[in-house]
Order: structure tokens, then sequence, then C-alpha cells
């Protein structure tokens, strides 16, 4: 976080004199010096002490008036670094991205380099899981560095209708969350163990399992495994996406790192921790 300060220049030479020896608050290190709609920001030093108040003793113009905007985000917890990259990223020109949020609080991000995570779901349903479990766990994450989720989405009827044409009269999907729906075919639910006919099955692995195991035998399947999907066009160690094989627990694997398909926020959380543990993301606590 950082402090804001209305000032008569931004001219770095005239900040530095300005702020040198000015009593700031015990917690002070950076300082958004603001002249009308231009900023600059200042990262001030202070002796070690536990008074309220002491005096400043250096002073450096780390981000000139050239390099920052500031932008009104209302909707931004500042405190948060995933929230303030979300700002960054649409203004990739920008050196220094300074952004009054939530509660009029301000902070900034300076050369911004968050990761950007790919995010791998099949869809629908709408949204996609992963991609909200990822945005609601980096929404909250003060202890992690700035993190872009970039949604990557295969769309399951695309799929099916690249396989099979015309669409086949009957689909048997994994379950009524699928979310799936055609104008002209019957959807059944493998879930609710209907009776069998001749359908095409869209599922992966696991739905070929439960159906052997309800049926006896495999169905003429479609599948859509994520697995299917991974490969060169995206990074293994910046990839997350589900398995519906897994049951609990993170796996990293050779395409990227797996969570359950049912998985838990804490398992999401979980696996973006052990993603920046082999990807290093340049950041600077504030």
């Amino acid at each position: 976080m950082a402090i804001s300060s209305d000032v008569e220049s931004l001219e770095p030479t005239w900040l530095e004199q300005h702020f040198l020896g000015r009593e700031a608050y015990m917690r002070t290190r950076f300082i958004v010096a603001r002249l009308g709609e231009e900023c600059a920001l200042v990262e001030v030093d202070r002796p070690e002490s536990k008074a309220l108040f002491s005096d400043i003793t250096g002073v450096r113009v780390i981000a000139p008036a050239a390099s920052c905007r500031y932008f009104y985000e209302p909707e931004i917890d500042t405190a948060i670094p995933s929230q303030l990259a979300l700002v960054a990223v649409q203004h990739p020109d920008v050196p220094c991205v300074i952004v009054e949020g939530q509660y009029g609080h301000v902070s900034f991000i300076l050369n911004p380099a968050p990761l950007l995570l790919n995010v791998f779901d099949i869809v629908p349903p709408f949204p996609s899981k992963l991609v909200d479990q990822v945005e609601r766990v980096l929404a909250v994450a003060e202890d992690l560095p700035p993190i872009v989720p970039v949604p990557v989405l295969v769309d399951s009827r695309d799929e099916l209708a690249a396989h099979v044409n015309p669409l086949p009269a009957e689909v048997l999907v994994p379950c009524r969350g699928s979310g799936l729906v055609f104008a002209d075919t019957k959807v059944s639910y493998l879930d609710e163990r209907p009776r069998e006919v001749d359908w095409i099955l869209l599922g992966c692995d696991r739905s070929q399992q439960i159906h052997r195991w309800f049926y006896g035998k495999q169905a003429n399947v479609v599948d859509i495994c994520p697995t299917k999907f991974l490969g060169k066009h995206l990074d293994p160690a910046r990839t997350l996406t589900r398995c519906c094989l897994m049951q609990e627990g993170v796996e990293a694997r050779e395409l990227a790192t797996y969570v359950p398909w049912g998985c838990s926020l804490d398992e999401v959380r979980t696996a973006i921790i052990h993603i920046l543990s082999t990807v290093d993301v340049p950041w600077t606590r504030t």
C-alpha cells in the first residue's frame, strides 16, 4: 500500500527535496505524489523506530511522472497483488500502474510481470468451474504474487459435432451438471443410470469405467478428457486443469498441474502454490 500526497511539482529533484526531512507515519514506505491527474511514485527511508512518526532520511523517485498513470477502479482491492495485475495487463504500455480502489485505498504495481496462468477446462457448464475457482482464490490472495488467469476452454459440443456428423439421436453425458442441451438430440445422464440405448458417450475414462460397470460393455465415446487437448501450445509449468480420475489432492504431471474434477478451493490454492514453486514471478511485497 502507499499513501497519496498532493504536491506542487513532480520534477524528481523537487520531490526529493520536498519529502526529505518531513515526518512520515511509521508504516510509510511509498508515497504517490499527485499533481492534478499526473503522479509519480516515491520511495522513502526512515530510521528503525517504534515512534508513531519519524523523519524521512532518504528519498528516491522510483517512477517519474512519464512512467505513471493513475486509475480509479472502485471494484479492485488494492491489497491483492493479482487484482492490481488485472488492471496492469489492460495497460501494458504503462510501467507503473497506480490504482485507487475499494475503500479509497491506493497501491501500485511497478514493471508488472504477473504469472499468466493457463486455466484449461471443458465447457459447458458456464461459467467454467475451474476458472471461477481460480478467480475466487486469487481475489483474496494477499500473500501470493500477481497472477492473471488465462482461460483456455474447449466446448464439448464442438467436439461432438467434429466427430459425429450429423449429430446422433441420443447422447449420454456424465451428469445433469454438464449443462448440455441440443436442439434435436436427446441427452441422457450417466449418473442416473438410464435405460441403455444406442447412444454416443460424451465423456472420458471415468465415464467409460462407469458405463462398463452399469452396462457391462464399452460405449461409443467422444473423448473430452482435458489431457487430450494439452500439448505444445500450452506451457506445462504454467497450466492448471482437472482430472476426474483423481479423488483428492494435487498432481504435477508432464502436461500440467492437475486437481480433481470436483476440486475444492483449498486444492486449487495448493495447486497454484505448487506452480509458483516452479515458476519465477518477480514481485516485491509493498
